[in-house]
């Protein structure tokens, strides 16, 4: 397999947050993540596979609106067919969790790291983990 590029695994983070963004399908995120050993680490817990991505995604799907991802910092490491990546991304977001009567304001970047590998079955980049080191609320943001 060819070594990844950092132009790949950039494409990868767009794609990967305009697709939370916009709250697209299941099946269209999951195409981002490795079909074995995929493991995501978040504040919620961590979840492993596609069942257990899909398990969170639906939750945030549910309680998270209005979102917008900004990547600020994106820092790749190739070796390989695999890469280590740093992230750092503003998610500002809307948050409603029953049966509170208002939802609340979200502004919060997000510290991640994340190893990329090359899929075999597609030959593109996806996600094998997904860890979230650190979540650091800006002023006026309400707390998660």
């Amino acid at each position: 397999m060819e070594p990844l590029t950092e132009v790949e695994i950039r494409r990868l983070a767009d794609d990967w947050y305009r697709n939370l963004d916009v709250h697209a399908p299941v099946e269209v995120v999951l195409a981002l993540v490795a079909e074995d050993g995929f493991e995501i680490r978040i504040p919620e817990g961590t979840f492993r596979g596609h069942d257990g991505f899909t398990e969170v995604y639906e939750s945030w799907i549910r309680r998270f609106f209005d979102e917008t991802h900004k990547v600020n910092q994106l820092n790749v490491t190739p070796t390989g067919d695999m890469a280590d990546v740093t992230v750092v991304v503003n998610w500002q977001a809307r948050a409603w969790d029953p049966p509170e009567p208002k939802s609340k304001w979200l502004d919060i970047d997000a510290y991640q790291t994340w190893v990329v590998q090359r899929s075999p079955a597609s030959g593109l980049p996806v996600i094998l983990t997904y860890t979230v080191d650190a979540m650091k609320p800006m002023p006026g943001s309400a707390s998660l």
